[in-house]
């Protein structure tokens, strides 16, 4: 059995991963702000859209998807409603799997969107950030269709 000191450092750690996680979610229903965005992520992190949003390489290139982003999206709120954390026993790197129901404004249009992120984490100088972020689009659809009638992406 681990140590109690072990164990307090485990849900510190989860609860720092947590923590990011809403961090990056208010970021992005606020405005998208590019540099506050790519600060959560490793130099060398890897953010992936998939076919609908694409794949960035690297903080410079998070940073400036994000500086563009609130063009297309006016509004979003970032429901971050389940997850699981699991962190390597070296205590450095972590993988966490998140539930997003998310209703927004894409390109002038009331939108209903499905989501689900794999993300990889690494402890950089005692602080957690992102390394890879990759999400699985369930469904991206107009408010008024609904996901039965117009289904917009299917990778999920």
């Amino acid at each position: 059995m681990a140590s109690l000191e072990d164990r307090v450092q485990l849900l510190e750690d989860i609860e720092a991963i947590r923590r990011l996680k809403i961090k990056y979610a208010r970021l992005c229903d606020t405005g998208y702000d590019g540099t506050k965005l790519a600060a959560l992520f490793t130099e060398d992190a890897v953010w992936d859209g998939g076919k609908e949003f694409g794949v960035q390489n690297g903080r410079g290139a998070i940073k400036a998807m994000f500086d563009d982003m609130s063009n297309d999206l006016t509004f979003a709120l970032h429901y971050m409603i389940g997850h699981t954390i699991d962190v390597d026993p070296s205590g450095t790197s972590a993988k966490a799997h998140w539930y997003l129901w998310e209703p927004m404004t894409y390109q002038g249009r009331a939108i209903l969107n499905a989501i689900t992120y794999d993300d990889e984490h690494r402890k950089v100088d005692g602080e957690w950030l992102f390394s890879r972020m990759a999400l699985t689009f369930h469904f991206l659809t107009p408010y008024e269709d609904g996901w039965v009638k117009t289904r917009m992406v299917t990778d999920g």
